[in-house]
């Protein structure tokens, strides 16, 4: 990366911390200077949104990592006020594609010679755009219809240049910020998932290894990965084609079932999450299909998450113990899935599962974590803050949030307990 870019970078992510420093504290000195009362949440709430406009301007502008980490943001309700998740989900969207040139030089850099010499077809716009890489449609000289998938120039030193001045950043802030907000993990995080990321080798293993679990289920299609042309930086995949998730009218137009089409989903993840252990950890609409044929494909195993040994046994027993309201298996799951009390006092845990149940649908868990569940929880733990809300727990709940929302817009129900005993069935 030129020097210059480096500093570009830098000024910036220099510049966007004082400003929200100060956007913050200022409301705080003039309180403390006029003898105001103490200000409440809602005074903050134009903060909130002033805020996340100027981080999302910011990431829009620098790409790479600041998208990432809004895009980390925009799953942290736990941590993070209502307006920077709604306002950050953006950036999930919002990414233009790299030129042609560049793409191309990329692409034949990898290969070791010229893009003509593996692709006999290789599309110069791409199908997708990501913040850390794009999409291309091509074909190989055997007639193979391929997904081509592009690691931007230069990211790994612009991931490295971003990570470490955000680390300064945090830093910086929680010495000068008496009770901060605790930022370093959320860093620590992304700089773990940004190094699975952009690995396309890990990814080609990790989307292997799904392929492989759902080797016996015709109903289940996960992309090939052809290992000739792939390397760290450029992944080549079988090219796969269907209908959009979401895209109801079109499932139904298919002669699919859209009951059947939640049924698969359900059992995808479910199967994934508390049998196997290992799952697709970046769930949204642009990574599941579904054929005219009725079988399920799930996409981008970039941030793929091996899930600690007992999880999916504490988290099946949270959800029984919510349904029969057992609240002593409440707080062992709680505890077996790594939730940790600031005081100890184990009544937080039982307080969290209320609200999250009363916000269910029927007043009564069912097996379905709804997104308004998932928020309740997140709402919960900002009120009555623990000292750690387990990744993984965040990451799951997040995915069935999502799948919730989906089985909603298809006319269904993500329940996962009837997942576990439907699964495979059909």
């Amino acid at each position: 990366m030129h020097p210059i870019t480096r500093v570009r970078r830098t000024g910036t992510v220099t510049w966007l911390g004082v400003y929200l420093y100060l956007l913050y504290k200022t409301p705080v000195w003039k309180q403390k200077l006029l003898r105001r009362p103490e200000l409440s949440d809602e005074d903050f709430l134009p903060v909130h949104d002033r805020a996340a406009n100027a981080i999302l301007k910011a990431a829009l502008s620098m790409r790479g990592v600041m998208i990432k980490m809004c895009q980390a943001i925009a799953t942290r309700a736990d941590v993070f006020p209502p307006a920077f998740i709604e306002r950050l989900k953006e950036c999930h969207d919002a990414v233009p594609p790299k030129p042609w040139p560049e793409v191309k030089a990329a692409v034949e850099r990898e290969l070791g010679k010229p893009i003509g010499a593996v692709f006999s077809e290789f599309a110069e716009t791409p199908i997708a755009a990501a913040s850390l890489a794009q999409v291309h449609a091509a074909r190989l000289h055997n007639g193979e219809q391929v997904a081509v998938k592009v690691q931007y120039p230069d990211i790994e030193d612009i991931v490295a240049t971003d990570l470490r001045n955000m680390e300064r950043g945090v830093r910086v802030y929680e010495r000068f910020e008496p009770q901060p907000l605790a930022l370093l993990p959320l860093v620590k995080e992304l700089t773990t998932h940004l190094g699975f990321e952009i690995d396309f080798r890990r990814e080609a293993v990790s989307g292997m290894r799904v392929r492989e679990m759902f080797a016996d289920n015709p109903r289940v299609w996960i992309p090939d990965v052809v290992t000739e042309f792939s390397t760290g930086r450029l992944l080549v995949m079988e090219m796969v084609e269907g209908i959009k998730i979401t895209e109801v009218d079109e499932i139904k137009a298919a002669g699919l079932d859209p009951a059947d089409v939640v049924q698969d989903l359900m059992s995808v993840y479910v199967q994934m999450i508390l049998a196997q252990g290992f799952f697709q950890a970046d769930p949204h609409p642009g990574n599941l299909m579904v054929t005219p044929d009725g079988r399920l494909i799930v996409l981008d195993f970039g941030l793929s998450k091996e899930l600690p040994e007992g999880f999916g046994l504490g988290l099946f027993e949270l959800m029984f113990s919510m349904m029969t309201f057992n609240e002593g298996s409440m707080l062992r799951a709680f505890k077996e899935l790594g939730f940790q009390s600031k005081t100890g006092n184990d009544e937080t845990f039982l307080l969290i599962a209320r609200r999250m149940i009363s916000r269910s649908d029927t007043g009564a868990f069912e097996g379905e974590f709804t997104e308004e569940m998932t928020d309740e929880l997140f709402d919960a733990i900002r009120e009555d803050p623990v000292v750690d809300v387990p990744t993984d727990f965040v990451l799951v709940g997040r995915v069935f949030s999502f799948l919730s929302g989906i089985a909603h817009s298809l006319g269904g129900r993500a329940n996962v307990l009837q997942a576990m005993g439907a699964g495979g069935s059909r």
